[in-house]
């Protein structure tokens, strides 16, 4: 991870005289020499760069100042300190020195310990900026992987969500809005088809990012299971058992380790009966019929460790054609934003809900999203967003 020692130091000076007097003096130091402006430049560029150039100022052909300007006009050795050695000392060719790119003066004749510190002086802080992009590589080099991994992860997760082509079937006219706050996203959402009946499902698992991603893709595992294998359809009942696995394997011996659950809101449509079955942890459903919103409101528990842990409700709904059912996570209301960059909060999102729920499922999801990036505009997303949307025909 650092710089090698010795450390590598070019000499510029058209005097063969200087030149070992200046390599004598820095005899610690792998001191390498050029008598010329273009050889220099040459030299500059090789696979093993210089640590620091002493350039002389007044040489035959390319002077001192010339070399300056086309060592900092190449990438590969802009970065390259630049001492100049010259017997100028006035103001004018000092700040023409500075203004070309040099770090430092040495005059000549020069003095061999103040050399010594001057060079010493540049090649730590030369070492030191080294280190530091060393540091930043290999920082960049461990995101670049971690972020790869995380895309990836989010194609996982992506592939574990239902498939457009088979909810456009199971549902005709819906919408689902899904903005993750991060690559993977902690919120999810199920839709099932049995017999005349569907099934939907809007979740949101404590946290975000990683953890929230992995909380609900066991999740969604556990949920699929229960209905593709246990049959088990009813909403009140899927959150119970859930939550009972969450607890039973999360906090196995009574320790309490993790506490993360989900909130969750379950609907089954039954299209025979014109009728649904909700249950909601924490979570509630809406229901927009001819311009009004009506509320069904979750448990106040989470699925997971509460302090109540009493069964989850079972609300009964008569449903009628064209009536608007939306399920949801608390990311949008949560959002920060508007003229007093302040939550959003639930009568704002409820009057977007019912305000458009005229408009067909695919309008309503622009004016949602559209709603959503109006009221954020340049905040942070603080969470992850899931507004599903569909319209009961019967």
């Amino acid at each position: 991870m650092f710089t090698p020692d010795p450390q590598k130091i070019l000499i510029v000076d058209d005097s063969m005289s200087n030149i070992m007097m200046l390599k004598e003096s820095l005899s610690d130091f792998n001191c390498i020499a050029a008598t010329s402006g273009n050889q220099a430049l040459l030299l500059a560029k090789q696979d093993k760069k210089p640590d620091l150039i002493l350039l002389d100022i007044v040489m035959k052909g390319m002077d001192g100042y010339e070399v300056c300007m086309e060592l900092k006009k190449d990438p590969l050795t802009l970065d390259i300190p630049v001492i100049f050695l010259s017997s100028q000392d006035d103001a004018d060719s000092l700040v023409k020195g500075f203004n070309v790119g040099a770090v430092d003066f040495i005059g000549k004749p020069f003095h061999e310990d103040e050399l010594t510190v001057r060079v010493n002086n540049q090649l730590k802080f030369k070492k030191s900026l080294d280190n530091n992009a060393l540091y930043l590589k290999s920082i960049e080099d461990i995101y670049d992987t971690i972020t790869d991994s995380m895309y990836y992860a989010q194609k996982i997760q992506q592939a574990t969500l239902p498939h457009k082509d088979y909810m456009d079937r199971v549902l005709d006219e819906y919408f689902v809005f899904y903005k993750p706050r991060d690559i993977v996203s902690g919120d999810f959402y199920l839709v099932h088809e049995i017999d005349n009946k569907v099934l939907l499902v809007a979740a949101d698992c404590t946290g975000h990012g990683v953890p929230g991603a992995l909380m609900s893709m066991m999740s969604m595992a556990l949920i699929n299971e229960m209905i593709n294998i246990e049959n088990k359809y009813t909403p009140n009942e899927i959150l119970n058992q859930l939550r009972y696995i969450i607890i039973d394997t999360f906090n196995a011996e009574g320790k309490d380790e993790i506490t993360d659950g989900l909130d969750a809101s379950i609907i089954v449509i039954d299209k025979a009966q014109n009728e649904a079955v909700f249950s909601g942890a924490n979570s509630p459903l809406y229901l927009v019929r001819d311009g009004e919103l009506i509320e069904y409101k979750g448990d106040r528990m989470p699925v997971g460790i509460y302090p109540t842990q009493t069964p989850f409700t079972k609300h009964k709904i008569e449903l009628k054609e064209n009536d608007c059912i939306y399920l949801s996570s608390d990311g949008y209301a949560d959002q920060f934003g508007g003229e007093s960059n302040r939550k959003m909060m639930l009568k704002p999102f409820k009057e977007v809900l019912a305000s458009g729920s005229y408009l067909h499922m695919k309008e309503q999801e622009e004016r949602i999203n559209k709603h959503f990036s109006d009221w954020k505009g340049y905040n942070e997303q603080v969470d992850d967003v899931l507004v599903m949307g569909y319209r009961y025909k019967g």
